[in-house]
C-alpha cells in the first residue's frame, strides 16, 4: 500500500538540497541584503520561503509534463530532466539577475562581489546538483523496480 509520507519527505529532501546548495549565493553582500529586505524582515525567514518557492517552481515545472503529455518515461524523462535541471536556473537567474534590477527590487553591484555573478554560479551549481540528484533517483528506481 502506498504511503501519503513518501512525496512529502521526498519534498522536504529536495528543499534541505536547494537550501544548502544555494548556500553559496550568500557570499555577495547585494544578494545578502535582498534577502534580507524582502518578503519578511527575517533574514533567515526569507531564505527559507525563496528556496521553497525555487523547490515549488522546480517541482511545478518538472510534474508539467506529466500533467500536459499524461505521463512521461524512457528517454523524454531523460531529456525533460537534463531540460529542467539546466533551464529552470537559467530562468530563476534571468529573473533575479536581470528583472529584478530592472524593477528597482535588487542591486546586484552593492560592495564586494557583483550579485550577477554569484546568483550565475549558483545557477550552475544548481544544475549539477540537480542532475546528480536526478541520476541518482534514476539510478535507485532502476535497481529497485527492474522487472528483471
Amino acid at each position: 500500500m502506498p504511503s501519503w509520507t513518501g512525496p512529502i519527505v521526498a519534498v522536504v529532501f529536495v528543499w534541505l538540497l536547494t537550501g544548502a546548495a544555494c548556500l553559496p549565493v550568500l557570499a555577495a553582500a547585494s544578494v545578502r541584503d535582498a534577502i534580507g529586505e524582502w518578503p519578511t524582515d527575517r533574514y533567515v525567514l526569507n531564505y527559507v520561503i525563496l528556496m521553497a518557492a525555487v523547490v515549488v517552481g522546480q517541482t511545478a515545472v518538472f510534474l508539467g509534463a506529466v500533467v500536459v503529455r499524461g505521463g512521461i518515461g524512457g528517454r523524454s524523462l531523460f531529456r525533460w530532466t537534463f531540460l529542467v535541471a539546466v533551464g529552470y536556473p537559467a530562468v530563476v537567474w534571468v529573473i533575479l539577475a536581470v528583472v529584478l534590477p530592472a524593477i528597482g527590487r535588487f542591486d546586484p553591484s552593492s560592495d564586494g562581489l557583483d550579485g550577477r555573478i554569484v546568483l550565475a554560479l549558483a545557477a550552475i551549481w544548481y544544475a549539477v546538483v540537480v542532475a546528480v540528484a536526478a541520476a541518482i533517483t534514476f539510478f535507485l528506481l532502476f535497481v529497485f523496480y527492474f522487472p528483471g
